[in-house]
């Protein structure tokens, strides 16, 4: 038996890591704009240091919400046996239902992953299988990457089985019989309260700062990590390092709801608010960078000025940007 399920696309967001890829490459196979679904969102919540750990939030909704919002539901399946594992999923894929599995990196370098000797956890999409060639088709979406052929179905499962990741993993989705879409008063909706919660609110306790002010606060407190005995600036600065990884994705994901919410409102001057946010991304990245370099490099007094004015030139910029959403809207 042969079967084989066309029109699984490559992901072209260059900064999501490989479950958001599959995510991303499902959403389009059952006709979802990603953005719209997930990243409605341009917020950021800033938890001051306290018993050693600081926090940097990107959504006030979590993905699984927005997910569900849309009437979507992931479900992540394990198993112990690979034979039942493997059943379940030609299940899925006979039925028409690409599915997502989790396989060793390590394993994947001898068809066609790049080589770099390491072990670990990486998202392919299955759609489908030859059962008299005994190969399985997959789709690697990575923009990275763009894989898409045949496995071994022996390779394909000691990949999948390996002891160095979660073993016989795979994500399913779950979809509306009826797809519902984003409609213009929504979407007006949406960007009224994101310009009210990034630039009119202010705190939401002592703790926590929310939008602007949470951005201007955080810079603040870079300069005064200087003052900080021992290590502790710097295990604060990889905590940011961690953090931000989702502030970037957020950033770069909202400008394309922009662009795409632009189409839906039919009002093209938001898209260029969204482009504009092509440059915050990459302004978050070199913060993100600098933060690693600061952490082992135990924080020195120059760079955490130098973070602190970045931070400070990441906020103007949003600060514009969000001014003109709000002219707009």
């Amino acid at each position: 038996m042969k079967r084989l399920i066309s029109g699984v696309p490559f992901s072209d967001c260059e900064y999501y890591p490989c479950g958001h890829v599959a995510l991303d490459a499902l959403l389009g196979f059952y006709g979802y704009d990603t953005p719209l679904v997930l990243h409605d969102q341009w917020v950021l919540l800033y938890k001051r240091p306290e018993n050693g750990s600081i926090g940097l939030f990107p959504r006030v909704d979590s993905e699984s919400e927005s997910l569900n919002q849309a009437g979507i539901e992931v479900l992540t399946h394990r198993e112990t046996c690979g034979e039942a594992a493997w059943e379940k999923v030609k299940s899925c894929v006979d039925d028409g239902r690409p599915v997502a599995a989790m396989l060793d990196t390590f394993n994947l370098e001898m068809y066609y992953y790049p080589g770099l000797g390491h072990h670990s956890g990486h998202y392919v999409i299955v759609d489908g299988y030859d059962q008299r060639a005994q190969t399985v088709h997959v789709v690697d979406p990575s923009w990275i990457v763009r894989f898409r052929g045949d496995l071994p179905l022996a390779g394909f499962k000691d990949g999948w089985g390996s002891e160095h990741i979660p073993r016989y993993q795979w994500m399913e989705f779950q979809f509306p019989n009826t797809r519902q879409s984003v409609k213009g008063d929504t979407i007006l909706a949406t960007l009224r309260r994101n310009v009210m919660l990034m630039y009119l609110e202010k705190t939401t306790s002592p703790e926590m700062c929310i939008g602007l002010n949470g951005l201007k606060t955080l810079a603040e407190d870079l300069k005064g990590w200087k003052k900080e005995r021992g290590d502790k600036a710097s295990t604060y600065l990889k905590q940011l390092y961690d953090q931000v990884r989702s502030v970037i994705i957020e950033r770069d994901g909202h400008g394309k709801y922009l662009r795409s919410a632009a189409e839906i409102i039919e009002l093209p001057q938001i898209a260029s608010v969204g482009v504009e946010l092509r440059n915050v991304t990459q302004k978050w990245i070199v913060f993100r960078n600098h933060c690693l370099k600061g952490h082992r490099k135990h924080a020195p007094t120059a760079l955490l000025d130098k973070l602190h004015q970045r931070l400070l030139d990441i906020a103007t910029l949003e600060e514009n940007g969000l001014i003109r959403l709000a002219n707009l809207i």
